[in-house]
């Protein structure tokens, strides 16, 4: 008896945690899917409010001189070029990948084969050597019933192993055949795919001249230095006014989705988007008037990957006169980078993107006379100095 009052409490309580584990682990996983659930929907809306924004600086931008339309369109049109270009670049590596697994099997298949045509053939001479004959005078000569079974089996055994074989190089001979016909077909895709890859090659290099004739008409056009003061400073206004709009939608959406790590933790030791040299420092004064450069520009090589300088959300990628193709990531707690004149975007609004990711590629998008990148971090809409947040 005293045994079992001992050990019943303990039976009760392993019971009882049992039961308490199996009562909250439904309500957990219920409120890990609404919790999911709930995020979806908000990065739903955050993109529709992005979309929105996007359409309003459109319809501003509607009132933009010729040129400006003409270099947007060109620009754009270069974006969608490279991402086809990547499009079947992902082709044409799982097309030759396929097909090295197709020459892989094939010898493979084809090493077996010449195994199992080496033991037919071994076979073969056995029987060669034997002569034909010789079953039937086994079969005549043999007395004792027991002898002439074993023998019987023997060569039943011969017989059927012999079958086999030949089954089996037959079996090998079809694959040998299928794997054949599977390399021609992906052989005649790959050329498909060159052939596409030279099209859109020869649409890009035409993309760029028009793209550059469209550069010197802008810069024709703005032939006074006060109209373009007055043209970068309404570039400069409408862009803190988009970070602006965006802060404010930001400010509603997605706050708990971030990391006890934050971006200013991280000053002085961020890395450069791209390896580039520094050609205009932040706070120097641009080639005209009193208008300083709010960023840095980093001249390189045009279609260099540039890389997000901190994990954040893509809030902002499109076409803006002024930047090119932009880019701009939020990082929480009302910190931004900006990456301005890319050739192509790699990323969407809304997507997450990692620290070190690849977000885009130099270019000179937007008027840009020689390939490069503009990048700006900016603290609640305020510019901040890059290269005190990042080293060399």
């Amino acid at each position: 008896m005293r045994l079992f009052f001992k050990s019943a409490p303990v039976k009760f309580t392993c019971h009882a945690l049992l039961a308490g584990i199996l009562f909250v682990f439904p309500q957990y996983v219920v409120a890990e899917e609404a919790r999911v659930e709930q995020k979806q929907a908000e990065l739903k809306v955050l993109k529709q409010r992005i979309k929105a924004l996007q359409e309003r600086l459109k319809n501003s931008q509607a009132k933009l001189d010729r040129e400006d339309k003409v270099l947007r369109e060109v620009d754009m049109r270069i974006n969608d070029i490279n991402q086809s270009l990547r499009d079947l670049e992902k082709q044409k590596a799982d097309v030759i990948a396929d097909m090295d697994a197709l020459r892989e099997s094939r010898s493979r298949t084809f090493s077996e084969l010449e195994r199992e045509q080496q033991v037919l053939a071994e076979q073969m001479r056995s029987a060669y050597i034997s002569g034909n004959e010789e079953y039937v005078k086994l079969l005549l000569n043999l007395q004792d019933p027991a002898v002439m079974s074993r023998v019987l089996s023997y060569y039943r055994y011969i017989a059927r192993d012999r079958v086999e074989t030949i089954a089996q190089i037959n079996a090998y001979l079809e694959e040998m055949a299928r794997y054949e016909a599977g390399y021609v077909q992906r052989s005649r895709e790959l050329e498909a795919v060159i052939g596409q890859q030279k099209e859109r090659w020869q649409s890009l290099d035409l993309a760029y001249r028009e793209q550059m004739a469209a550069v010197q008409r802008l810069r024709s056009q703005v032939s006074e230095d006060n109209d373009e003061i007055k043209r970068l400073n309404a570039d400069e206004k409408a862009l803190l006014a988009l970070i602006q709009e965006l802060s404010s939608v930001l400010e509603e959406l997605l706050e708990d989705e971030r990391g006890k790590d934050s971006f200013r933790d991280h000053r002085g030791s961020l890395t450069l988007p791209v390896k580039a040299r520094v050609s205009e420092s932040f706070g120097s004064r641009r080639r005209i008037g009193d208008l300083r450069w709010q960023g840095i520009m980093l001249s390189g090589k045009a279609g260099s990957p540039v890389s997000a300088v901190y994990h954040g959300r893509v809030v902002y990628a499109d076409w803006m006169r002024g930047f090119g193709l932009l880019l701009i990531i939020d990082h929480g707690d009302g910190y931004m980078s900006l990456y301005g004149h890319n050739e192509s975007v790699l990323v969407e609004e809304g997507d997450w993107v990692e620290s070190g990711q690849p977000v885009a590629t130099m270019g000179m998008s937007g008027g840009g006379s020689r390939p490069g990148l503009y990048f700006e971090i900016r603290y609640k809409g305020k510019p901040q100095d890059p290269m005190r947040w990042c080293r060399r």
